[in-house]
């Protein structure tokens, strides 16, 4: 059931639904996987019927394809191992803790918060309905597939030091990562029958597509950054600065890695992950995410709030472009260098 904002902190909680309005974009909270899996941590067992309750949501499969496991027995026995743990343990107790808040949970909390900033860069033509799956357990803060439009999941063991803005922030992130999903072509992927030697526009192109995606979705999350430090965004804090004062040497990155895509293309997605990762993963500090902030953060400056969404509809490559024309003029921005631009031209 999808309800108006006013209703929102109601419905949130007994049945672990609830829903919330951004102009045309509707979103709704599923908190029942978040229940079961920290409940069953917190008891320390996880007897027939609790896996067979675990076997059978769909956000399950969802763990599973994200954590890279066998199945869904693989992943009760992943939760089995966290029982075993006394700090997961504790994580489970303080979750379950929040549910028993009701409408004054961290969740509900920050249901308006979530609305008011997509409000700002989502336009109301935009529809769509979508749906955050809180989950625990799992091995990332939050994700969403390419293939499933509508879902984005959230672990709330990683909230549990966070304020409800703090939560809202990362929700919203999430949740344009789903915007996105409705508005950007799909992710760029060399045809089956491709020679391995032609596809090396195609993963350099992949790669900025990347960029935007999560340069455009940071602009919820690094707002950490302009706030005296909390117990839960001082590492975020941290990390954001490091980037800030190497931010040519990750642009050089940027580039190398674009240049390697483009003329020693990867055979499959695994390969390209690889390289993907050292621009987009935590063990490497998430350089790409602040580059691509700072990037996002000077169109946003110069062309507006609704830019970011306009750049969404265009090829990747624009983003990358228009940045650069404003960098041009502006000496606090890193620019990148010529022969990087020659090749994105020519995509």
């Amino acid at each position: 059931m999808l309800l108006p904002l006013r209703a929102l902190t109601a419905s949130v909680c007994l049945l672990c639904l609830g829903a919330a309005n951004a102009g045309g974009l509707e979103f709704r909270f599923n908190e029942a996987p978040a229940r079961l899996y920290s409940a069953a941590v917190q008891k320390g067992e996880i007897d027939a019927a609790t896996g067979e309750a675990i076997r059978r949501l769909p956000e399950t499969a969802a763990m599973v394809r994200k954590m890279r496991l066998k199945d869904a027995d693989a992943f009760i026995e992943h939760l089995r191992g966290l029982a075993r743990d006394a700090k997961k343990v504790d994580l489970a107790s303080q979750v379950q803790s929040e549910f028993g808040r009701e409408n004054s949970s961290k969740v509900a909390l920050a249901a308006a918060e979530i609305t008011r900033q997509l409000k700002a860069y989502v336009p109301p033509e935009f529809s769509a309905n979508l749906t955050v799956h809180f989950v625990f357990g799992g091995n990332a803060m939050g994700f969403a597939f390419d293939d499933m439009h509508d879902d984005v999941y959230v672990e709330l063991s990683r909230f549990t030091q966070a304020t409800a803005q703090e939560l809202a922030e990362v929700v919203s992130h999430e949740l344009f990562h789903a915007v996105q999903s409705h508005v950007m072509s799909t992710p760029p992927r060399p045809a089956a029958d491709m020679a391995q030697s032609a596809t090396g526009k195609i993963w350099m192109s992949r790669l900025l597509y990347d960029l935007v995606q999560e340069g455009t979705a940071e602009i919820f999350s690094h707002q950490i950054a302009d706030r005296p430090a909390t117990p839960f965004s001082t590492r975020g804090k941290e990390r954001i600065a490091r980037n800030l004062a190497r931010m040519k040497g990750i642009a050089a990155l940027m580039e190398t890695s674009s240049l390697r895509l483009l003329l020693a293309p990867p055979r499959d997605e695994d390969q390209y992950d690889r390289i993907y990762g050292m621009l987009f993963y935590g063990n490497f500090d998430d350089l790409g995410y602040d580059m691509g902030w700072v990037m996002a953060n000077a169109i946003e400056r110069k062309d507006g709030k609704q830019a970011i969404y306009r750049l969404l509809q265009g090829e990747p490559k624009q983003f990358v472009l228009r940045y650069q024309q404003i960098a041009e003029s502006d000496p606090a921005l890193f620019r990148f260098n010529e022969d990087f631009l020659s090749a994105v031209r020519k995509l």
